[in-house]
């Protein structure tokens, strides 16, 4: 409940934008330290807890200690064993991060930034800051990487590139946003969309990796999960609601493409790239949509980016006030559904225990 009604409050504060057309920048940054803060205080008695006190000090690491998690998370961990921080450091580094860093790209990317925040604090974070340490932490950094590519600033991408590869796995896949900053034709879209649709209603992606993974070409933790009833189920693809909103997100960017790119595109530089990753990160969760663990964390990781695309809408309608209160009124439905019936987070508790 106590979720809900901080979001609630938030809400009025992006209602108030609407009206009073004063950018309270401020204010906006002081709402994200506290998200930033009460994310990083949050008791959470999960596998990183532990983990922190398995890890050696950083005078005894060794190679070995880097076998169960990725370097750069193992060495963060180690360092801070080192300087005698608590276990909670790993919460307000990775976690206060990553909702510092969603907070102030948001600014920099959309004008609607309010609503934007609003949207991320009724889904987003749920799955990502508030549950998934290293996750969230770097899909964050997709969005430096995103703005570095528009910046033709290659060296910087690298390294953000590195510091969230380096934490999650998952963050190589970021790699592909270099390829996919560019145009690409509404026909092509739909196609790419049809094309994954059909792959996944034939089961090729979980058929091939379970092969490859039989035959000893895949790395054995692969092979685990596709075996693991827990982390391979299906997820039912159009009848999973969030595949089906990204679906159906896509779908109406695509139709109205030409207009919407041609409004959109003079307002900021970075749609392109945007809407591209986030087409990506759809085509992810389609493919391996019968394969959960794989699906849920390669779509999540190009997540980031939903907030800011879809306050683009925004720009298409003439009266903007009506699809702003749309959006807030839609995230705080969002909010109530996440918090309160499906309960996605337990409630809250301050610092481990």
């Amino acid at each position: 409940m106590e979720y809900f009604l901080f979001i609630s409050f938030f809400a009025l504060f992006a209602i108030g934008t609407i009206s009073n057309h004063r950018d309270r920048v401020t204010l906006y940054y002081f709402f994200v330290l506290v998200v930033a803060l009460l994310a990083g205080l949050r008791g959470n008695q999960d596998e990183y807890s532990s983990f922190y006190f398995i890890i050696p000090s950083f005078e005894n690491l060794s190679l070995a200690d880097f076998k169960d998690k990725e370097p750069f998370f193992t060495l963060i961990i180690s360092l801070f064993q080192y300087l005698s921080f608590p276990a909670q450091s790993i919460y307000l580094f990775f976690s206060s991060v990553a909702v510092i860093v969603n907070g102030y790209f948001f600014k920099k990317f959309t004008p609607f930034y309010y609503i934007a925040f609003l949207i991320y604090l009724s889904h987003t974070i749920t799955i990502k800051e508030m549950s998934g340490l290293r996750l969230g932490y770097a899909s964050a950094l997709l969005l430096p990487m995103i703005y570095f590519i528009q910046k033709k600033n290659y060296f910087k991408f690298f390294i953000i590139y590195s510091l969230s590869a380096m934490v999650q796995y998952v963050g190589l896949l970021s790699i592909f946003l270099i390829f996919l900053n560019r145009t690409i034709r509404p026909k092509l879209l739909l196609i790419g969309l049809v094309i994954a649709i059909a792959i996944n209603y034939l089961d090729i992606v979980k058929l091939s990796i379970s092969y490859f993974a039989s035959i000893g070409l895949m790395p054995a933790i692969i092979g685990d999960y596709v075996n693991s009833e827990y982390h391979s189920y299906n997820t039912g693809l159009i009848f999973h609601l969030k595949t089906l909103q990204q679906i159906l997100t896509i779908l109406f960017m695509i139709i109205f493409f030409e207009s919407y790119k041609n409004i959109v595109s003079t307002k900021t530089k970075y749609y392109n790239l945007l809407f591209n990753a986030y087409y990506f990160g759809t085509i992810l969760i389609i493919l391996f949509s019968s394969l959960a663990i794989f699906a849920f964390r390669f779509s999540a990781h190009f997540m980031s980016v939903e907030p800011i695309i879809i306050t683009y809408a925004i720009w298409i309608f003439s009266d903007k006030k009506i699809p702003k209160l749309f959006l807030i009124f839609s995230a705080l439905i969002i909010g109530f559904i996440n918090y309160i019936i499906l309960v996605r987070i337990d409630n809250y508790f301050f610092l481990l225990k």
